[in-house]
């Protein structure tokens, strides 16, 4: 199977890995085209197209170096309308000339049982519960049905009798440095320069701004008196999935409940997706409560094929 060469994703390659993934119908975060372009750097990702397959290779995926010893070379499993079994192929070779066998990352359900049924014994795959997607019902975040909401909703209107002026407004590129300004504030209240992931979070936030009409991404500023104290920002996977890649907000408002009142209102502006996927939770212990206390309709399990 010959493929061109490998190359760095661009903003050009937008309507490529969309129509992949929407091909497939994933789920997963990590097939969104804006992840694929917005973390080139941080990853080091590649990408080819060939064969109606877009294939990617990924050089610095930190948290599973523990999973697979001595590889910092990854692949993404193909994505797209074509012969997989021919791709893998070329994948196995690629993987060979750099002198490591093929291994594959957070794979889905899917993607696990194609490798079970078409190269069985050939993979050990572990789960890995850290890297598992939080996928909602857009409209239960949006209307918060029924009582196992009722704390959220009471966040909200708690937010709201001491904020009666905050106001919610769609991001543009008028406001675009309001969301910046919000970034700024969250990364110096959390020593953001000590974290290389931090600061790699911070160089992302900024280009996706940047970028926003470009990415076709969507998202959403919470004001209070005129000053931004939350932001988030998402962008589609397929038609029926979208992604929520960012969600900050100003230390002070986040314990008055600036999360759950910016949750709920991105969520109204998304009722055309049936699910928001709000990505993993990293085994952090915090983020997994948080992600929990929402109620997630699918969790979405990846295993790491070795």
């Amino acid at each position: 199977m010959g493929c061109p060469t490998w190359r760095e994703p661009t903003p050009h390659d937008k309507d490529l890995l969309f129509k992949a993934a929407n091909e497939n119908a994933v789920m997963a975060c990590t097939d969104s085209y804006a992840n694929v372009i917005l973390y080139r750097k941080k990853y080091e990702t590649l990408v080819c197209s060939c064969g109606g397959l877009v294939l990617r290779k990924y050089h610095r995926l930190e948290k599973t170096d523990r999973d697979i010893a001595e590889n910092h070379i990854l692949y993404g499993f193909p994505l797209g309308t074509g012969d997989i079994r021919a791709a893998i192929d070329f994948l196995t070779h690629d993987a060979a000339a750099e002198g490591i066998p093929l291994a594959f990352p957070l794979l889905s359900a899917e993607q696990k049982l194609f490798l079970e049924r078409k190269m069985p014994n050939h993979y050990t795959f572990t789960e890995r519960r850290d890297d598992s997607d939080y996928l909602y019902l857009t409209k239960n975040l949006a209307d918060l049905p029924g009582g196992k909401y009722h704390k959220k909703k009471n966040h909200i209107s708690q937010f709201k009798r001491k904020y009666p002026e905050a106001e919610y407004r769609p991001i543009t590129v008028e406001n675009a440095d309001d969301a910046r300004r919000i970034e700024d504030e969250w990364y110096a209240a959390n020593d953001g320069d000590a974290d290389r992931d931090k600061r790699f979070e911070k160089e992302i936030i900024d280009e996706a701004l940047a970028l926003f009409d470009v990415l076709n991404l969507t998202g959403g500023i919470l004001y209070v008196a005129g000053r931004p104290v939350a932001m988030t920002m998402g962008s589609p996977i397929t038609e029926q999935v979208a992604d929520v890649h960012f969600e900050k907000a100003v230390p002070g408002f986040d314990r008055d409940g600036a999360f759950a009142v910016i949750n709920q209102l991105y969520a109204k502006t998304m009722t055309q997706y049936e699910y928001l996927n709000r990505e993993e939770d990293l085994g952090i212990e915090g983020l997994r409560k948080a992600k929990l206390s929402y109620h997630p309709d699918i969790l979405l399990a990846k295993w790491i094929a070795a």
